[in-house]
């Protein structure tokens, strides 16, 4: 089947802005959206806003979603990886492990003795993905089921027919580890380092390149066939990896592959038009022009906190902005009083192909996309970034008051999206609390990379939202 073909980045990203408030004044935290109306609570990261209970409340009604996903299909100590997202969606109980890694740091970044414990067993349950893989490498796949036990009573189950989620790839690799180290940082458990040091190792030894600008390639395919071309993301993801093992061991190898990786993230800016490229074609050479998506150009400073790349965090406010209203072409707001902005995809996703006066699907299982569609992870990417580089207002560019109050526009926006889409999903059959969980996309969305975003309930833009919300960077160790 085509789902063969679809990888995470395919499927599970989006953002969002300012909503009326007759259209909340019936749901979970309504009553709380009108104390932010207040101009004087923008400002910095320590405002009324940030640590208010408008916030507040919104993180509260985010981790009651995770948890409820969590708890699905089992509870407690149980060993298990969460489903990504709603039922609707059509992936039964898919769990990508990049959604999980994400989070793993959600978790982590609130930090109550309840957020540890999930938090751990999340990442025990990747050491057992990794433990017991057939390839015996160091690797995790792409994504499990998690619906049922296996024959040690873990909830996680080989991602076969049919879809074969079953490569691995450097990106997804990157961020498991990631997600280990973190957790390692907080609890020293030493078994959590050593897992994330064996998915080092497994990209030095899958996804090396000695060509071009240096740098990791894809990783391997369902096949184990190597993937040659090589992402900008991937790298930005392996450098902050390779970093943090660097910090925990003191070992000049792992600062090593940190430059490696970081010698191609540079290599991919566009110094003219300040943004970072997506990565290379096949050949591990020749840049991608296009598309040019949003996470590369915020994940970059998370990573790097390098000023003389910051601009890109700008390039990505502006050029990938974009509004969803009830008068967008094919939008999935219609018949609501609600105005949702953030950033889409990718520049692509602004504009697809018209075919025939009516825009073309991306996919045999998309309908028509929406160009105004929000994409509600990268919105909270940006909120991430803007809090991380605290640009003030006087340094801002023309329209902008500095980077807490654009954060704080797109945080109210993502309460909105919060208070008002994916009412009515289901997870393992059980409707999901109305006004918890975020969707990936407002309205379908043609990412420009083969496959749509969907409105959803996801755990991957909740977490984020939830990492953005708290200034979190799940990039650097914390307390580093």
């Amino acid at each position: 089947m085509a789902f063969e073909k679809i990888s995470r980045r395919q499927l599970g990203k989006l953002g969002v802005s300012a909503v009326t408030m007759t259209a909340l004044t019936s749901l979970p935290g309504a009553g709380l959206i009108a104390a932010t109306q207040d101009p004087s609570q923008a400002g910095e990261g320590n405002s009324q806003f940030f640590k208010g209970p408008l916030l507040r409340d919104g993180l509260d009604r985010a981790f009651s979603f995770l948890e409820q996903m969590m708890d699905a299909y089992a509870q407690g100590q149980t060993l298990r990886l969460i489903q990504s997202f709603s039922d609707q969606i059509g992936l039964l109980s898919t769990s990508f492990v990049y959604d999980n890694a994400v989070v793993i740091n959600a978790f982590l970044e609130r930090g109550g003795a309840t957020d540890i414990q999930r938090a751990q067993v999340l990442g025990e349950t990747l050491l057992y993905a990794q433990q017991n893989d057939p390839a015996g490498d160091g690797r995790v796949r792409q994504a499990y089921f998690v619906n049922q036990p296996d024959a040690n009573g873990v909830f996680l189950q080989e991602a076969l027919a049919p879809f074969f989620f079953i490569g691995s790839a450097t990106g997804d690799m990157s961020w498991t580890g990631m997600a280990l180290a973190q957790l390692f940082q907080r609890t020293s458990d030493h078994r959590f380092l050593d897992g994330a040091k064996r998915l080092g190792q497994w990209i030095m030894n899958n996804a090396f390149s000695a060509i071009g600008a240096g740098g990791f390639t894809g990783g391997v395919d369902g096949g184990n066939n190597r993937v040659t071309f090589k992402s900008t993301e991937h790298n930005i993801d392996a450098f902050a990896l390779f970093t943090m093992l660097a910090q925990f061991t003191g070992d000049a190898f792992w600062s090593t592959q940190a430059q490696h990786a970081r010698s191609f993230i540079e290599a991919m800016f566009n110094t003219t038009g300040g943004f970072f490229w997506t990565g290379t074609l096949p050949d591990g050479i020749t840049i991608n022009t296009n598309p040019i998506p949003e996470d590369v150009n915020t994940w970059s400073f998370l990573a790097l906190r390098d000023r003389d790349f910051a601009g890109s965090i700008d390039w990505a406010k502006t050029n990938l902005a974009v509004t969803d209203t009830p008068q967008n072409i094919n939008t999935s707001v219609a018949g609501t009083k609600v105005r949702i902005s953030g950033v889409t995809f990718s520049n692509f996703a602004q504009h697809p192909p018209i075919v025939n006066n009516g825009l073309l699907p991306s996919d045999p299982f998309s309908t028509p996309p929406d160009p105004g569609a929000v994409w509600l992870e990268g919105t909270a990417h940006l909120v991430a970034a803007l809090l991380a580089r605290g640009l003030s207002a006087e340094h801002d560019i023309p329209g902008f008051a500095g980077d807490a109050d654009t954060a704080r526009f797109l945080l109210l926006s993502s309460l909105g999206a919060q208070a008002t889409l994916g009412i009515g999903q289901t997870v393992a059959g059980k409707l999901i609390t109305p006004g918890t969980g975020l969707v990936a996309s407002s309205s379908e969305l043609n990412n420009g990379f083969g496959f749509s975003n969907k409105p959803n309930p996801h755990i991957g833009a909740t977490g984020w939202f939830a990492i953005g919300a708290q200034a979190g960077n799940p990039f650097r160790l914390r307390g580093r």
